[in-house]
């Protein structure tokens, strides 16, 4: 191994992470970020034979590979290397250990990321990821001793796309959701992901009696008039990062589409206005028919989870707005308050109807079901 000094470009190493003890060493490589391998090698120039053996047995890839070869460099010059018994207790005493949960809002499936790590402040986290939808059950399961800058990573990871932070809820209660929806999974007949087993000591144990949602607890609650006041353009929560990617599902949406073409004569390009009205009937009906009871129920039990999301980074004002979108959505009747009446559910085939015109250039296609496999290009408003 070739001793490198470190690059002009880059930000000076701290003397102290330099000199770091071994009991040092894990939070100096921590802190030494993408200037990790550097750090090593500058142990290793400086014959700090300690600290190499610990990024050697401790650290993370790069770092790590860097520290064993740099073990072999100190033992080719004579230098002595502390025992493995002394590498092994570089932590010194742990103290008591720590349980956080976090919550990743849910993606458009429904489905969520709920986190539970325990650390003490010596050591790197012992962290669970399980993905889960509660209808369906655990979709993964990963476990990891990660640092906090391996957390966040991960976390960014868990729902590729999700444009939003977790946030913090209770342990207790996300070992509940957890659980919940492993019954389900198992309900299903289907196997389990790898993993649980060795993420007992972070699941468990399990509340005997189910806890209520961490949103409930805000005290966030709206009466029925104050309710349909603020909902009056929940259409416009679709721009919230929680709810930007939600969509309804594609056979939904083939369908309304679908209808739409029924009504149009087969080699005949429809006034723009014939058009518009159409796609607004079809609309309406489609968001009638797909938000059924229970699918609106799901929906605003799902919406809670992203309210947590909201609150944390809109505040209590934005966040009313969902409150009284939910409870607008959990009233909502075929005869009474139908939901196309609600421009939240409204917008869900709004948005489709735009991102389809959109990949095709301007150009929604129209099947017309008449005349066998043709699907003329018909201008989108």
């Amino acid at each position: 191994m070739t001793d490198k000094q470190p690059s002009k470009s880059s930000e000076p190493l701290a003397a102290a992470d330099l000199s770091a003890s071994a009991e040092q060493a894990l939070s100096a490589l921590d802190r030494a970020g993408a200037q990790a391998v550097q750090l090593v090698e500058a142990w290793v120039k400086a014959g700090n034979a300690a600290a190499v053996a610990v990024s050697s047995e401790k650290a993370q890839g790069a770092a790590r590979k860097a520290g064993r070869r740099g073990l072999n460099v100190l033992k080719a010059r004579g230098v002595a290397i502390p025992s493995e018994r002394h590498v092994a207790n570089v932590a010194g005493e742990k103290g008591p250990e720590v349980e956080e949960a976090l919550l990743l809002a849910p993606d458009s499936g429904g489905s969520v990321c709920l986190a539970i790590t325990s650390r003490s402040a010596t050591s790197r986290a012992h962290s669970v990821f399980v993905a889960l939808h509660d209808e369906l059950g655990i979709h993964r399961v990963n476990v990891g001793d990660l640092s906090q800058s391996q957390l966040k990573d991960a976390l960014s990871r868990a729902l590729p796309g999700a444009d939003y932070r977790p946030v913090k809820v209770p342990v207790s209660w996300a070992r509940s959701r957890i659980a919940a929806a492993r019954k389900a999974h198992l309900a299903r007949g289907v196997p389990e992901p790898l993993g649980f087993s060795s993420a007992a000591s972070l699941l468990e144990p399990v509340p005997s009696v189910a806890e209520e949602h961490p949103f409930d607890g805000e005290g966030l609650e709206l009466g029925d008039e104050d309710a349909q006041d603020l909902a009056k353009n929940s259409h416009a929560l679709h721009f919230l990062p929680e709810f930007r990617g939600w969509f309804p599902e594609k056979p939904a949406i083939d369908e309304m589409l679908l209808k739409v073409g029924e009504g149009l004569t087969p080699g005949v390009e429809p006034a723009p206005e014939e058009l518009q009205q159409r796609l607004e009937a079809e609309v309406i009906a489609a968001t009638d028919r797909y938000f059924t009871p229970d699918r609106r129920e799901a929906l605003a039990r799902v919406m809670k989870d992203s309210a947590l999301s909201i609150l944390a980074r809109e505040g209590e004002v934005r966040t009313l707005e969902v409150v009284a979108t939910m409870k607008n959505i959990r009233a909502a009747g075929l005869i009474t308050n139908p939901p196309h009446e609600i421009g939240f559910l409204r917008a869900f085939f709004d948005k489709a109807i735009s991102a389809l015109a959109h990949q095709d250039g301007g150009r929604l296609r129209i099947p017309i079901p008449q005349l066998v496999g043709a699907t003329p290009d018909i201008a989108a408003t």
